[in-house]
């Protein structure tokens, strides 16, 4: 993990069709699918395509700069640009270390990828953003509405979360925790919100739920920054003044 934050400029790389094979073949662990080239397809488990679908977000995205937090292999953030918009891309791990450097290289994309935890992110100076996707990552976070606070410092717009939900009909804000590999055998799975949990922790941290929708036990938030002088008075005081702006 990157304390201070690493920014690399991805600049565009021209590669034969036979280049982009080699190169989505030695990447060990594709977690997107991306069309780089007619015919060529990254060998990821999520179903990248749908979950766009489901997201539904802006059509154009001309004018607007964008933020893709948890980006991995960079599917969203090369969606987000294809729409126009100027994309940071952070994620805890090296480009090199996931698909992403490969499809940036591929695509001739010019997202700026960030190699930041998300905490970190308060110290690094990314100014604000248009629109943030927070997909699949919440649940991952062992503070969570710290990370929220982060992100609200860095939204003046839309935000997009998608997580894991525990979904038991209450209205009640409830949240389980999941310790070790109790959920999916995964060691950094560490909460199992419900969805009022969940829009609970959303308005606590000064966003505006839009919409949203469930899926089995995935749900997804639109969301829009909202004002409130008093919450950010009293997550100012909570944080230490490390998140809230």
């Amino acid at each position: 993990m990157s304390q201070a934050g690493t920014s690399e400029e991805v600049a565009p790389v021209l590669l034969t069709d036979e280049q982009v094979g080699q190169a989505v073949r030695a990447v060990p662990n594709w977690y997107h699918r991306i069309t780089l080239r007619p015919g060529i397809v990254t060998p990821g488990g999520s179903d990248s395509v749908e979950n766009l679908r489901r997201l539904q977000l802006p059509a154009d995205c001309r004018g607007a700069r964008d933020l893709d937090l948890g980006a991995r292999d960079g599917f969203f953030s090369f969606e987000l640009e294809r729409r126009g918009a100027e994309v940071v891309a952070v994620d805890y791990l090296p480009a090199e270390l996931t698909g992403f450097r490969v499809a940036a290289d591929a695509l001739g994309s010019r997202v700026q990828y960030v190699h930041a935890n998300l905490y970190d992110l308060p110290g690094i100076g990314l100014g604000q953003f248009d629109i943030v996707l927070f997909l699949g990552l919440f649940y991952h976070l062992p503070d969570p509405l710290l990370a929220l606070s982060v992100i609200r410092s860095h939204c003046r717009g839309l935000l997009f979360l998608e997580s894991h939900v525990v979904e038991d009909g209450s209205d009640v804000p409830l949240m389980r925790f999941y310790p070790g590999r109790s959920l999916n055998d995964d060691p950094t799975n560490y909460w199992g919100p419900n969805v009022a949990c969940l829009e609970a922790m959303l308005s606590e941290s000064r966003f505006q739920t839009l919409s949203r929708a469930c899926y089995g036990d995935r749900a997804i938030f639109r969301c829009h920054a909202r004002e409130d002088q008093a919450l950010a008075y009293f997550n100012r005081l909570a944080t230490g003044r490390r998140a809230c702006a």
